[in-house]
């Protein structure tokens, strides 16, 4: 939030003059994805914008601006000796398509998966400096949501839900 501010200001700008608030859409850290995504909401809600969701995963294979054209398989570690991986094409004018859904797969696949498409391997776990860019948003496409219905890709469920529903033998309840 402080950084949203420092944005605003620096550009002259309050939040009441919003009209479009991208967020990112996960998957990734469940507290950054989830506090990233209630504040862009209020955001939206206070200043009647409309919102966005950006994936996290094409972002990141989006941050680098030398990447020739391709196949990409964008990584992010999901904990648990998984990674979430997705596939995204980059073309030639600099854009990108994301080619299939976010899959969770076990970390020691990943490698031979990309491998096996011919795909090259961008993310946090194959190099630090690849992390998702939201200069990158356009590039990749982002999607109006519902703001009253709209919640992140978590990529799976929390730790303290896990641990509720295996000790409670039944689904946490939604309210």
């Amino acid at each position: 939030a402080p950084t949203v501010a420092d944005v605003l200001h620096a550009a002259g700008k309050s939040a009441s003059e919003l009209t479009d608030v991208i967020v990112g859409g996960g998957p990734g850290s469940f507290t950054g994805i989830r506090v990233a995504g209630a504040l862009g909401k209020g955001l939206a809600r206070g200043s009647g914008a409309q919102l966005f969701a950006v994936p996290s995963l094409p972002l990141i294979a989006a941050a680098d601006d030398a990447a020739p054209p391709g196949l990409y398989y964008a990584v992010l570690d999901a904990l648990r000796g998984e990674w979430f991986l997705q596939p995204v094409t980059r073309h030639a004018d600099g854009s990108w398509n994301v080619d299939g859904p976010v899959e969770r797969i076990a970390a020691t696949h990943v490698r031979e998966r990309a491998r096996s498409l011919g795909a090259t391997l961008v993310g946090p776990p194959i190099s630090a400096m690849h992390q998702p860019d939201a200069r990158a948003s356009l590039l990749v496409g982002v999607s109006p949501v519902d703001l009253d219905s709209w919640e992140p890709d978590y990529g799976r469920l929390a730790e303290a839900q896990v641990l509720w529903e295996a000790a409670n033998a039944r689904p946490l309840p939604l309210s």
